[in-house]
This record gives structure tokens, C-alpha cells and sequence, in this order.
């Protein structure tokens, strides 16, 4: 069974922030929300909203417009910092996407099939209260919309 899409374009994301932090082993990279312990530094995707936008009349394709939220738990104010400015430089140009129904890296380099256009992105730092956390980290929040340019 192929995957959809936007599974494709979710796990192109994954991969490329594997990519952005290679040089930097200690960035543990996760799918999703930290629910474990969270290790620092900690980068996590997570997909969130889908607009579905008519452009066509009479036409029921629909250009499809998505929202992703990383979120960069760091040691320290500056980690965080430095982490989110790559990031802001690394995904300018866009996040292309990959057929991984051909298999995943490192044992298969899947063919690229669309290009994610970012339309908008926002970094966020969130505060965190020291009494409510057991371990003090610094989070932050990059957020970001595009759109499969290709598919």
C-alpha cells in the first residue's frame, strides 16, 4: 500500500531535519511531540493544519496548503537561539519531497517528487516556568505553511 502524500511530505520534513543537524550528533530528532524523557537538545515535528483551496471552477482539485510546528527544546538561551536561526536559513529555500515507498535512507536515496513552497514562517520562543518543569530547558517554537509546488 502506497502513502499518502502528505505522509510522504510529513517523513521529507523528518529527513531533512535529520540533514540540518548532522553535523551536530547530540540533536536527538523526533516525530512527533516528546513524550519520553526529554533528552536536550531535542527537535520535534509535528503536522498540523490542511486547508483544502478551490482554484479551479468546476474542477473538484483543490490546491492543498499545510501548517508544521517544530519545536526546539534546548539546554540554554543561546542553543535555542542558534538552532532556530539555522533553521529559519535552512528551510528558506523550501523542503523537497521524497517517494519512501522506494524505503528510507540511510540504505535507500528515494526520488524526489514535489517541492514544498514555504509561504510563511514564524519563530516563537516560549516561555517555560521554572517551578513547573523538573529539568530547566529553553523551547522555542518555528512554525511554518507551505505548499507541494509539484504534486
Amino acid at each position: 500500500m502506497s502513502m499518502y502524500n502528505e505522509r510522504l511530505e510529513d517523513l521529507s520534513i523528518y529527513y531533512f531535519l535529520v540533514s540540518c543537524f548532522a553535523a551536530i550528533p547530540q540533536v536527538s530528532i523526533v516525530d512527533g511531540f516528546p513524550e519520553k524523557v526529554l533528552t536536550l537538545p531535542t527537535v520535534a515535528v509535528e503536522a498540523g493544519r490542511i486547508d483544502l483551496r478551490q482554484f479551479e471552477i468546476g474542477n473538484r482539485d483543490s490546491l492543498r496548503v499545510r501548517k508544521w510546528f517544530i519545536d526546539i527544546f534546548a539546554k540554554n538561551k543561546s542553543q535555542r537561539d542558534e538552532m532556530g536561526y539555522k533553521l529559519l536559513e535552512d528551510i528558506k529555500n523550501g523542503i523537497i519531497v521524497y517517494d519512501y515507498n522506494q524505503g528510507f535512507p540511510p540504505t535507500v536515496s528515494p526520488t524526489a517528487i514535489g517541492h514544498l513552497q514555504i509561504l510563511s514562517t514564524s519563530f516563537i520562543p516560549v516561555r517555560i516556568s521554572p517551578e513547573l518543569v523538573e529539568k530547566m530547558y529553553y523551547r522555542a517554537t518555528l512554525s511554518f505553511v507551505a505548499q507541494n509546488d509539484v504534486v
